[in-house]
């Protein structure tokens, strides 16, 4: 469905549901709901602790078709401009623009796997992929003492590095200094260094603009076309709450069949 669709079947829904007959909404109220409606959608869906099937992203392919469009490919990330407040063998990465969680990452370092050095000299190289292990800055300094969890790597190809969060170098407090991106630290051995760094990542949801004045210039949920009534479903609830209509549901909702 398109945004204005979207609009016009939640207008008839709460038209249904309220006893003295829904009053009217304007675009702007209806692009408000639609829009944290379908945060909420995908907030509830990718964990499962927070919903009542208990089915997470990528767990079955319901709930993979139904957030498919999140799921993005950040390949070779950008070292950040600032390395200022980087751990020793550390490194900041820039994570894409619209990103919200990782999916999957990987890394290759700066050392070629044993048996591929003839390789090189056809200018064709090998580098060792490493496994990542993300940690909290709290488990550095006992870690790091573990030869068997710090950071390695192996000629025959087993590498691991480690990955932690960390700032933006602007946070956007300042409405005339925009925010720039969020930013992981890898964490390297003394002996070798991160080359590249990938993601596969959930991107933040553009959000539903509703203009039925001017349709041109309505946004759609870029959702599967599987979860439009299911938000439509979570917008009603929402927009009954904020209105302080009781709703009675006499089965059962489309966001608890989901």
């Amino acid at each position: 469905m398109t945004a204005n669709e979207m609009a016009v079947e939640l207008e008839l829904e709460l038209d249904r549901s309220s006893s003295n007959g829904s009053p009217g909404y304007e675009d702007l109220e209806l692009t408000s709901i639609l829009t944290k409606a379908e945060r909420l959608y995908v907030k509830k869906f990718i964990d499962k602790k927070n919903n009542r099937k208990g089915e997470s992203l990528e767990e079955t392919e319901i709930r993979s078709q139904g957030l498919s469009a999140l799921i993005q490919r950040g390949a070779l990330l950008p070292l950040s401009t600032s390395q200022v407040g980087v751990l020793t063998n550390g490194q900041f990465f820039d994570l894409p623009e619209d990103f919200m969680y990782c999916l999957h990452e990987d890394a290759t370092i700066n050392k070629n796997q044993c048996g591929t050095e003839l390789e090189a000299l056809t200018g064709i190289t090998t580098l060792i992929t490493a496994d990542i292990k993300v940690i909290a800055h709290d488990e550095i300094t006992r870690l790091r003492k573990n030869k068997y969890k710090k950071p390695f790597y192996k000629s025959h190809g087993d590498a691991l590095v480690w990955r932690l969060v960390f700032s933006r170098i602007e946070d956007g407090y300042d409405p005339s200094t925009p925010a720039t991106d969020k930013r992981h630290q890898l964490v390297s051995g003394d002996d070798f260094a991160v080359s590249t760094y990938s993601i596969s990542y959930l991107k933040q949801p553009k959000g539903i603009i509703v203009d039925q004045s001017t349709p041109t210039n309505q946004r759609n949920c870029i959702l599967d076309e599987s979860t439009h009534r299911v938000i439509i479903d979570i917008a009603k609830s929402l927009m009954m709450n904020r209105v302080k209509e009781q709703e009675i549901s006499n089965i059962e909702s489309l966001r608890d069949l989901e």
